[in-house]
């Protein structure tokens, strides 16, 4: 993955990224009112995008790819990284999500560029990283005060945050391509969820399968949108954002996808908000112009 002379393409892949993330709890809150459980949606998940990656993992293999790159990346952006926040959200609020493993990512993905990698931290780049944290906060604080939580589940939050880092510096770090780490991670995942899901189907964690009961436009919609876009698209975009801008900057868009998150469950759920969470959005939209320091990559574009 070498470095693009055109910045401005990362940030293009990292905006189509969160658009596609962003959308993650709508389409899965319409799963869930058919019925689905959070297995299921798994399942269509990963079966999904490993079915449709499989050729073309089956053609280039494991090829450029350590042991050790392999077992980050998958754990990174696949299977454990999804349990991981999912079990955090059993003990811990939504809220609580959305504010702890962005502002990890973030944190350890920046840190971990400018260790690793010798990425420079200006005086503006501090900036806008701690203005995005602060607009985290102020999106997240209501439901702080309000839903129930406990430190295992920030603590699963944490660990979430963290193999998402490890996955954004392990694409630098062995210069994966992106489709090839796209590949290697639903293919992968695919093999892990299925005997899980048969083997904990009907179980108090996982709940009882409703794959046969629920509609067909139910399940192409999630199979369509979990494993094509969020499963497949989505990494893809996000992995050629990262080799583009560098870990650091290109972490910064999986740290906006709560504020989008919100803005969405506005306009298409007609959830409410507060003045504190649209000063939060505010807020960490002007961090991300400043973290990637948006006018000066227009500049040199022209």
């Amino acid at each position: 993955m070498t470095q693009h002379p055109h910045p401005l393409k990362g940030v293009f892949f990292g905006i189509v990224t969160v658009l596609i993330w962003a959308a993650f709890p709508i389409f899965t809150k319409f799963g869930y009112e058919d019925t689905l459980t959070p297995s299921d949606v798994s399942i269509l998940r990963y079966v999904t995008a490993g079915l449709i990656m499989l050729p073309f993992l089956l053609s280039r293999g494991f090829k450029g790819i350590p042991p050790l790159g392999l077992l980050i990346i998958v754990c990174g952006a696949g299977l454990p990284y999804l349990m991981s926040v999912s079990l955090g959200l059993q003990y811990s609020s939504a809220g609580h999500f959305a504010l702890i493993t962005p502002s990890t990512m973030l944190l350890c993905s920046t840190l971990g560029g400018c260790l690793l990698f010798k990425e420079a931290m200006s005086p503006m780049r501090l900036l806008g990283i701690v203005m995005v944290l602060c607009g985290l906060i102020l999106v997240g604080i209501d439901s702080l005060h309000t839903e129930v939580a406990s430190w295992q589940g920030d603590a699963l939050f944490v660990l979430g945050g963290c193999l998402w880092a490890c996955y954004t510096l392990s694409l630098r770090q062995w210069q994966i391509e992106p489709l090839h780490a796209t590949a290697v991670v639903g293919t992968t995942s695919m093999l892990l969820c299925v005997p899980l899901y048969l083997l904990g189907n009907g179980s108090p964690l996982l709940g009882e399968s409703q794959l046969l009961t629920a509609s067909w436009q139910t399940l192409a919609t999630q199979a369509i949108y979990q494993g094509v876009f969020s499963s497949i698209l989505a990494l893809v975009f996000y992995s050629q954002a990262v080799s583009l801008l560098g870990p650091g900057k290109g972490a910064i868009f999986g740290a906006i996808v709560p504020g989008v998150s919100l803005l969405l469950a506005i306009g298409i759920l007609g959830e409410p908000a507060t003045f504190l969470q649209y000063s939060g959005v505010v807020v960490i939209f002007a961090g991300v112009t400043v973290t990637l320091e948006m006018f000066k990559l227009a500049r040199k574009s022209r």
